[in-house]
């Protein structure tokens, strides 16, 4: 069973690695043509990411709480740091009952996450793209390496912009868990920033799916805040739930 768990981790890295390689001529025409990035709205949405990056040297840092029925309350610490404009590495601490730890973790302490995110496509051009992997690494005795392969995609309509993701979470010993997303944000007055996001879940076997809205206000100093609403459309997942976010930029080209 390891080595099968094994041979697939390593099929999902090389799947995530490859389109590097095949778009990276494609992405330097881009660049010679002038076309600008994608424009950053927010740093991440509630239950999904957005495609983004850190600028090459800037830090972000960003502080979650993450309430549902059926599943708990959970808190995150994110940690962010742009290599360069395209490559960043990630790290991540949750504590308390996480959707993929769920109730058969007998600790309040979940697993770590470090890995890396890599941008392909930055402009809007044909959509910005963006492909990444993780590695969960348990924090009590007895758990096993998680692989998290991702995939994100993003493109601009008019003003508002529509984020679509892909992760999948692999461990040994269990059935694999997937996570699939659809959100959308839209600019009002440079400050504030509703979001609407489609949150699908297929966890160890059990299915569950949400729709959150949400809001985010943007400060000076790269500062932002945020709350959203998780209303449970089936499965598995709780009628209501709410997720908060705290996120501050440092450093950086800006």
């Amino acid at each position: 069973m390891r080595t099968r768990v094994g041979r697939l981790a390593l099929l999902l890295l090389l799947f995530c690695i490859f389109p590097i390689a095949v778009c990276q001529d494609a992405s330097s025409h881009i660049g010679k043509h002038g076309r600008p990035p994608i424009t950053e709205y927010i740093e991440e949405f509630f239950l999904s990411d957005a495609v983004r990056n850190q600028d090459k040297g800037e830090v972000q840092l960003t502080f979650g709480v993450d309430s549902r029925q059926t599943i708990g309350t959970s808190t995150t610490l994110n940690m962010e740091y742009g290599v360069t404009r395209r490559l960043q590495l990630g790290f991540e601490l949750p504590y308390g009952m996480t959707e993929e730890e769920g109730s058969e973790s007998a600790s309040r302490w979940s697993t770590a996450s470090l890995g890396f995110r890599y941008q392909i496509i930055r402009s809007d051009f044909p959509f910005a793209l963006s492909v990444g992997m993780a590695f969960g690494v348990p924090v009590q005795s007895g758990g096993a390496l998680e692989y998290q392969p991702t995939i994100l995609a993003a493109k601009t309509f008019r003003g508002a912009q529509i984020h679509a993701s892909f992760v999948a979470d692999i461990e040994e010993e269990k059935k694999p868990s997937f996570q699939y997303n659809l959100a959308s944000v839209y600019p009002i007055q440079h400050q504030w920033f509703p979001t609407l996001e489609f949150n699908g879940r297929h966890l160890h076997g059990e299915g569950a799916f949400y729709l959150t809205p949400g809001l985010y206000r943007c400060f000076a100093h790269r500062f932002e805040l945020g709350l959203g609403v998780p209303v449970g459309l089936g499965g598995m997942a709780g009628a209501v739930g709410i997720v908060g976010k705290m996120s501050w930029e440092i450093g950086g080209e800006h």
